[in-house]
């Protein structure tokens, strides 16, 4: 699943393109980014009689930009994510969606918060959101 996002988000227009996607890494550069599988939460959703279910797979979306007093360059961070979750919405609209493993079909993918400082250092900041990828697994009888 994470490297099937992994490849998907890298096709965001918004992101830097000779910057790469990483997983549950964010290398010591600005401007970096990261994908982190969510934690603590049950993946299935629902499981009909037949043994289909419908899961979700939470996520998070780093990045590590310059960050300092102008604030021009802190509203271009923000904008960032502001572009970034209105990519998600459209694509889900639009039904573009991650290729998933064979017997798994994405039904949605969204942003579930507003992206955010994370954490700062002297002249850099780690921003988050958090994302959600709803889909359906046929059962598999094993």
């Amino acid at each position: 699943m994470i490297e099937a996002l992994r490849t998907y988000i890298a096709t965001c227009t918004y992101l830097d393109q000779y910057t790469a996607v990483n997983v549950e890494y964010l290398i010591d550069k600005v401007v970096a980014y990261s994908l982190n599988e969510g934690v603590g939460y049950n993946p299935i959703i629902t499981t009909d009689i037949l043994g289909n279910e419908t899961k979700e797979f939470l996520f998070t979306f780093d990045s590590k930009f310059h960050w300092n007093e102008e604030i021009q360059n802190n509203i271009d961070n923000s904008k960032f994510y502001e572009n970034f979750r209105k990519w998600l919405e459209v694509n889900s609209k639009q039904n573009v969606f991650p290729i998933l493993d064979t017997g798994s079909t994405a039904i949605k993918i969204e942003a579930l918060t507003n992206g955010y400082i994370f954490s700062t250092q002297t002249d850099e900041a780690i921003y988050r959101i958090q994302c959600r990828l709803e889909y359906s697994k046929e059962y598999e009888d094993e």
